[in-house]
């Protein structure tokens, strides 16, 4: 990973996608697409051209933090082994109720693992955000 924070593709973007705008003020904090309206240069520009048009436009002002481990825990999970070295892992976390587990695992790698026993599963995905694991984690049940 090459910072905290990257410039997303528009592809990314959905409703709830939580992102930070250069705005007129500094860089703001929101979801989109509330986020595209609160600035007044921003707002008029959507109001102008639409909102795939204006989001085109100021993509360039728009980042997005890499997923960590604090936005883990924001989800609902404890950090079992935070910043470890020793177990090969970034941040790995356990869902509060047991459920399941989650490994951050450097660069965007993230490996989910729901314990349905017997049956457990493992899946190791490239998830780059906390917005796109929230998302996944809806689809699977968690």
């Amino acid at each position: 990973m090459k910072g905290k924070y990257y410039t997303p593709e528009i592809e990314e973007f959905h409703v709830g996608f939580e992102c930070e705008i250069e705005s007129s003020w500094g860089m703001q904090k929101g979801t989109y697409p509330s986020i595209l309206m609160e600035d007044t240069l921003t707002g008029l520009t959507v109001n102008k051209l639409g909102e795939t048009e204006a989001l085109k436009k100021v993509i360039s002002g728009i980042r997005v933090k890499h997923l960590d481990g604090s936005d883990i825990e924001s989800l609902g999970f404890y950090l079992e082994y935070p910043e470890s070295k020793n177990s090969g892992y970034i941040n790995r976390g356990i869902y509060e109720d047991g459920c399941c587990g989650i490994d951050l695992r450097g660069g965007s790698r993230v490996g989910i693992t729901r314990y349905n026993y017997p049956n457990t599963s493992v899946v190791v995905l490239t998830i780059k955000n906390k917005s796109e694991l929230k998302r996944l984690l809806k689809q699977m049940g968690i």
